[in-house]
């Protein structure tokens, strides 16, 4: 009797394990890699409509998620919008608008969440959006580890040493703006940034403890000037633009600043960079399908804004970099999580930066913030259960203007019904478009709808007084005095009615 009873506990607790197991199975939060990639412009991955640059990695990891062909940026510029995607908040509420603006070191990111939910947190990668003074640097941030990442908007080089010199007495030298002075030591010669970056990932995953989930934070310092490839894909590139016969168009008019936009796929450094970029996403996925991590894995692939049309391409989207045009502000986005969400999705719903963090708090099963506090929402409805999630208006603002590649100073509002009204801050007369039949911004429509345009420009004067207070105009004054196209601050309160 006493054997029996034994034997029945035994296989009682053997039961009860089985079942623990099986939950902790279940409820075990997934890793995060969010990719972000610099001035990548919406059709410069093959997934997307690129003919001549390759993109084979990216474009596989898209087809296994949600491609989202009305992903929105925050800000056409780097450091605001890298401060969205963390945050969940405009960047206009966060006091920034300019590349040289840095984040409040008060703002809860995602990395800080993720934290609090037992994740290991990693950054590798450009910041950017801080500085060693503010205490705005991703270790301070959130993040466990920081490589690469600094107040750097561009490498000095993409190869090594990066921008960054010894002098006679064994100091770094180099300009705190354009270099990586944290990836000097251990590289060498003839080293490339995207793979270093790449590799020093891959040792994060390789030595990381396997208890705890894991959130990558891969930030690219590729496509962004300086632009620079390795020298064989140069040459692959310039063959296979030569053999397919293009040649540099220039045939895009930017509107009322006299310039003409890039409109062929001609550059073979940049799709040199584009595939380097390419084949770090494909040995970060492949390393992690190899350790058996790759269904436990939410992928996000964001641009921080459009390219610099100059050179690269955008057509038809008007404008480029540093515009409230489509070209510097709608980018190429997907989310992918393998066997959890739906594969091959095509989604045409307008979604915008700040949706990453709460979309990834609400998959892991954290609490997000209230919408009261932050201005994203999560898309988690639209990947898993087909559903729509609301339509909302998306607000720019970058009064600076950039005539070279097709931008005036100006702010924008699209509207949740899909027109867009631009207001000028250099004199020139509004335009309004209807983005849903017209994303060239080609038809300007603003004569046939006064009302609606009038509608529109309350809008956005009333959401950019309510916050004007915490927006910079300058970078500095002595940089405000040199910035030819930028108004002042008094020409902006004229144009919003501030007194």
């Amino acid at each position: 009797m006493h054997t029996t009873i034994q034997s029945f506990r035994k296989t009682l607790n053997l039961i009860l394990f089985c079942i623990s197991f099986s939950v902790f199975s279940q409820i075990k939060k997934p890793n995060v890699v969010l990719f972000l990639i610099d001035d990548m412009g919406w059709k410069d991955l093959g997934s997307f409509g690129a003919k001549v640059y390759e993109t084979p990695n990216i474009d596989k990891l898209c087809a296994d998620g949600t491609k989202f062909t009305n992903a929105y940026t925050s800000a056409p510029v780097c450091a605001p919008a890298r401060a969205a995607i963390l945050s969940g908040i405009h960047n206009i509420k966060l006091g920034m608008w300019s590349a040289a603006h840095y984040i409040p070191n008060k703002t809860k990111l995602l990395s800080h969440h993720l934290k609090d939910q037992g994740y290991a947190t990693w950054h590798v990668g450009k910041w950017h959006m801080g500085k060693e003074r503010t205490k705005t640097f991703p270790e301070q941030m959130g993040f466990d580890v920081n490589i690469g990442g600094y107040s750097s908007y561009g490498p000095g080089h993409h190869f090594w040493p990066y921008g960054v010199t010894i002098d006679e007495n064994g100091k770094k030298q180099f300009n705190y703006r354009n270099a990586v002075p944290g990836l000097y030591e251990g590289g060498k010669e003839g080293e490339y940034l995207a793979d270093r970056l790449t590799d020093e990932s891959i040792k994060l995953l390789e030595n990381r403890d396997k208890s705890k989930p894991f959130f990558l934070n891969f930030w690219h310092y590729a496509v962004h000037t300086i632009h620079e490839s390795k020298e064989e894909l140069r040459i692959k590139y310039q063959n296979k633009i030569d053999s397919l016969g293009i040649q540099k168009e220039s045939a895009l008019e930017a509107h009322a600043v006299g310039t003409k936009l890039v409109t062929s796929e001609s550059y073979a450094v940049y799709a040199g960079m584009i595939q380097s970029v390419d084949e770090s996403v494909g040995k970060v996925v492949d390393h992690l399908k190899n350790e058996g991590e790759y269904e436990n894995t939410i992928f996000v692939f964001y641009s921080d804004n459009g390219p610099l049309t100059d050179k690269v391409p955008c057509v038809p989207l008007m404008g480029g970099k540093n515009t409230t045009y489509e070209a510097g502000v709608r980018v190429p986005a997907f989310i992918t999580w393998p066997g959890n969400t739906q594969a091959n999705k095509v989604s045409e719903q307008p979604i915008v930066i700040m949706d990453v963090m709460p979309t990834i708090l609400d998959a892991i099963g954290a609490n997000a913030p209230t919408t009261a506090s932050i201005d994203g929402i999560s898309l988690m409805p639209l990947l898993k259960k087909n559903k729509t999630v609301e339509k909302r208006d998306f607000f720019w603002y970058f009064p600076s203007s950039r005539h070279k590649w097709g931008g005036r100073s100006s702010a924008a509002v699209l509207s949740k019904e899909g027109y867009k009204y631009i207001l000028f801050f250099d004199g020139s007369p509004s335009e309004l478009y209807n983005i849903n039949k017209d994303i060239a911004e080609q038809a300007n429509i603003i004569q046939k709808k006064p009302k609606l345009a009038e509608e529109l420009h309350a809008k956005l004067v009333s959401y950019l007084k309510n916050e004007f207070h915490k927006l910079p105009i300058a970078r500095s004054p002595k940089k405000q005095i040199k910035e030819k196209y930028s108004p002042d601050t008094e020409t902006i309160k004229k144009y919003l009615g501030i007194e």
